[in-house]
């Protein structure tokens, strides 16, 4: 038995529409970053964001994850990027929603 396609498309729909927030955590804070574009590409969702409060700031993230529409932690992955002043951040997501 599996899904159908039709089915599986209008869920990754779904899926990114309820993602509202990109959040990354650096020194113990969380910074919500800007999402640039939110698509679906073949079976993926992809969300791609960018940090400006962090910009000016020599830090290392150690977090990212996605927030939805209620405010509830729909991913949370542990990071160890550093990164000096001067330097922008830009994450991307891709979440492939797939029929296992």
């Amino acid at each position: 038995m599996a899904y159908q396609n039709d089915f599986l498309n209008e869920r990754r729909k779904q899926w990114l529409r309820a993602i509202s927030k990109v959040q990354l955590q650096a020194g113990g804070t969380w910074y919500t970053a800007d999402i640039q574009t939110k698509e679906i590409q073949g079976t993926s969702v992809v969300i791609i964001a960018v940090c400006s409060a962090l910009d000016n700031v020599a830090t290392t993230i150690t977090a990212s994850r996605l927030v939805d529409t209620r405010n509830v932690v729909a991913l949370q992955q542990s990071e160890n990027i550093a990164k000096v002043s001067g330097q922008g951040v830009m994450i991307k997501f891709t979440l492939p929603i797939v029929e296992a």
